[in-house]
């Protein structure tokens, strides 16, 4: 099946193109305005097209052969305050992008059979603590004549053969970007509370549950044509004051008054002060599971290496070779040396077997900005031309696993690292050293791509 993204390098499109690669879509295909942008942020073999909404210019066959269309290309409405300029790129950046798609679908003789849209629960207005469904009316302030004109766009193309649907989506949560994250420091500090009344209704969603949402549209005959991408428990603002702030084990007794957040903000604090209490009783009508139903467990899970005080880096690289031969020059030791930065002087000095296995356990020594340190790791997991973990044993982490998997992918090895660290000392260790390790790390990772699509040519 092959599958066209626009809006694949934002908070939502990301995780999405990552969980449809893991779940073995491989056939993918990427709308860009800028290709050699969208190859820095996107580790995955898809192709990559260009367009340009303002221009109406989509490149040649970017439509070929195209069974769904997942359109989530917009500009950010939380990004600044609402000019009369930032409101005409919010409403033009969405029916330009649709327009563009909808009228070159419309030159193709075969359509895509699905066209799944983004759109937005504040199509609904502010209702107070009414419940909220796809059959409740809408309301005509900016945001909802946005949303509206948004949906249309989609809903009314009566294009033949071709099913086209909307999420609407409510707050994001995700455990990197997007709200949560721009309010995790002042929750973190201590120094947050309520949004004005805290009566206000926030109609959430954990991110992988709203990626799940559209891939269960993808793969399901489902009969609607609007969905609410919410959770089933929608809470008031002061209850989710309440639940991060019991999640960070932090107090939550400053409010933010409306009149501040109106002055900061403008127009664009009506997404904060105002609320839907929104069910999505469509996706669970047709059956749709939720991972995260409630606010306390979407809390629980994205904060959970957050509040132990570690961090966690996923990298992904797809080589052109064989997992069997990719696995070969990971699963050996000395190989190490070769795609680590020569500055950090690595050297293995040994192992306490013959073959890496499960329970090999290896000796290095390295410099860290010139500070000789020792290092001794662990094979917890070892699978032939699957997986592997090492553990720390010892070395300058309080904490560090790391696993590789190799992904048989599109006749290729898609390579997943993903790294659990925790720094010595706790807080102070983190706040003294944590960005400059990260970037220590984010920068290692880059020399060893490079080294390795070089190894694979």
């Amino acid at each position: 099946m092959k599958i066209l993204i626009t809006g694949a390098t934002g908070l939502v499109g990301s995780r999405l193109l990552e969980s449809l690669m893991m779940k073995g879509y491989d056939d993918i295909r990427v709308l860009t305005r800028d290709k050699k942008f969208a190859l820095e942020k996107i580790p995955f073999p898809v192709e990559l097209f260009l367009w340009n909404p303002k221009d109406q210019y989509l490149e040649a066959g970017a439509l070929d052969d195209v069974e769904v269309i997942i359109h989530l290309a917009g500009e950010n409405i939380a990004d600044g305050r609402w000019s009369a300029e930032k409101k005409k790129r919010i409403l033009e950046s969405r029916l330009q992008s649709s327009n563009l798609l909808i009228n070159e679908i419309k030159k193709n003789k075969i359509p895509p059979r699905k066209f799944i849209s983004s759109s937005a629960v504040g199509i609904y207005g502010n209702r107070k603590d009414e419940i909220i469904t796809t059959k409740s009316s809408l309301a005509d302030d900016f945001l909802a004549t946005v949303c509206k004109n948004w949906e249309d766009s989609v809903l009314k193309s009566n294009i033949p053969n071709m099913k086209a649907q909307c999420i609407r989506t409510g707050v994001v949560l995700a455990d990197s970007g997007g709200a949560l994250q721009k309010m995790l420091p002042a929750f973190k500090a201590g120094v947050a509370g309520r949004i004005g009344s805290g009566a206000q209704y926030m109609s959430w969603i954990h991110i992988d549950d709203l990626v799940n949402q559209f891939i269960f549209l993808v793969e399901n005959n489902s009969h609607h044509d609007v969905y609410n991408g919410t959770a089933p428990s929608p809470v008031t603002n002061i209850e989710f004051t309440k639940a991060l702030g019991a999640a960070l084990k932090r107090p939550t007794i400053f409010p933010i008054p409306s009149l501040a957040l109106k002055v900061l903000f403008g127009e664009m604090s009506d997404i904060l002060l105002n609320g839907q209490r929104v069910i999505p009783a469509e996706f669970l009508d047709e059956g749709f599971k939720f991972k995260f139903g409630n606010i306390t467990e979407a809390f629980r899970d994205i904060l959970k290496f957050n509040n132990a005080g570690e961090t966690v880096l996923k990298r992904y690289q797809w080589i052109d070779r064989p997992s069997e031969l990719v696995f070969n020059f990971f699963s050996n030791e000395n190989n190490l040396e070769k795609i680590t930065p020569p500055y950090l002087g690595f050297k293995v000095m040994g192992k306490n077997t013959a073959e890496i296995t499960a329970g090999t356990k290896i000796n290095y020594k390295l410099k860290i900005h010139g500070i000789p340190l020792s290092w001794k790791s662990e094979i917890s997991v070892f699978e032939k031309n699957k997986t592997f973990t090492d553990i720390q044993l010892s070395g300058p982490y309080k904490k560090w696993v790391h696993q590789h998997d190799f992904i048989n992918c599109k006749k290729g090895t898609l390579i997943k690292d993903k790294v659990v660290y925790k720094l010595p000392m706790g807080f102070i260790g983190g706040l003294v050293a944590g960005y400059f390790v990260n970037k220590d790390i984010k920068n290692i990772f880059a020399y060893r791509n490079t080294i390795i699509k070089n190894q694979f040519k």
